[in-house]
């Protein structure tokens, strides 16, 4: 009898569970960007010419002291059809630029300290997945193993218009966008769909060498994130968060200041203007 309660109930909790998850997931997988496109070819070219040509004093610092920086070509070409979107904030993609630097800088520290070279990578808010593909570009660039494991409520199998400029085409799955960089998605990049922090905690890692958390932007949400790797990490290990933006984002900045104050992080703040921040955040 106690074992026929304990099925149903298991049955019971798990079915529910299931209907709350599609319930959650139906917004994420019903064209959530719009049904149609939302800008024209020449406008989206407009916008990456645009954006290509900004300067970023602080990030040339950045990439000069750690003696790594992305191919600017290979990155505006992935920014053309992840990050040229239509949208009321100002358009920047300088963090794929710090990511890359921080993990090739770590990978060549990692490797000095004569450890292993295979490297845990965690993100949160994969999105398109261009932060993704720039820290596997710096994993392929520098002949590293490893997996970034990235996070998000988004799908990546199920067609739909992303705004961005492969929606002129048809409707495409993240899978599909991601095509022309399919060889780094393969050895490097697992998708996991859902809230990251419900899905984070059902992965269980020993070591988590660098992190990027670009979930959502709230004091808890941050502290929600950052507890899932506290434990993973060791001295030298990585955090970078985006949106270290005092007048936008006070939450996260509040999260980001007391993690590194009491976690014993060294903090170091890139800024992209005045618009955008960027935290890396270092393990003692």
């Amino acid at each position: 009898m106690i074992n026929r309660l304990k099925k149903y109930l298991w049955y019971s909790t798990s079915s529910l569970s299931r209907f709350f998850q599609r319930v959650a997931r139906y917004h994420w997988h019903n064209y959530p960007f719009g049904t149609k496109p939302r800008a024209s070819r020449e406008e989206y070219l407009r916008l990456s010419y645009d954006v290509q040509y900004q300067s970023y004093p602080e990030i040339e610092e950045f990439e000069s002291s750690t003696g790594f920086s992305i191919s600017l070509d290979w990155l505006h070409d992935l920014a053309l059809h992840t990050q040229i979107v239509i949208k009321q904030s100002p358009l920047c993609y300088a963090h794929g630029r710090i990511l890359y630097s921080a993990l090739s800088r770590y990978l060549r520290n990692h490797e000095q300290v004569g450890t292993s070279n295979t490297v845990t990578i965690w993100e949160t808010g994969t999105a398109r997945g261009f932060s993704a593909l720039c820290m596997a570009k710096a994993m392929h660039d520098f002949g590293a193993s490893g997996k970034i494991i990235t996070f998000d409520v988004l799908p990546h199998d199920k067609p739909m218009y992303w705004n961005c400029i492969d929606d002129l085409e048809r409707p495409k799955s993240r899978a599909e966008l991601l095509q022309p960089w399919r060889r780094l998605v393969e050895n490097y990049v697992i998708f996991f769909e859902g809230d990251s922090q419900i899905e984070m905690s059902k992965v269980k890692l020993e070591r988590i060498n660098f992190a990027f958390l670009d979930g959502t932007h709230t004091y808890s949400a941050v502290m929600s994130e950052f507890d899932q790797i506290r434990d993973s990490q060791v001295a030298g290990d990585v955090v970078v968060f985006d949106d270290y933006t005092e007048g936008q984002f006070p939450g996260l900045v509040e999260a980001v200041d007391e993690i590194c104050h009491t976690k014993s992080y060294d903090k170091k703040i890139i800024r992209a203007g005045n618009s955008r921040g960027y935290v890396v955040a270092t393990k003692n």
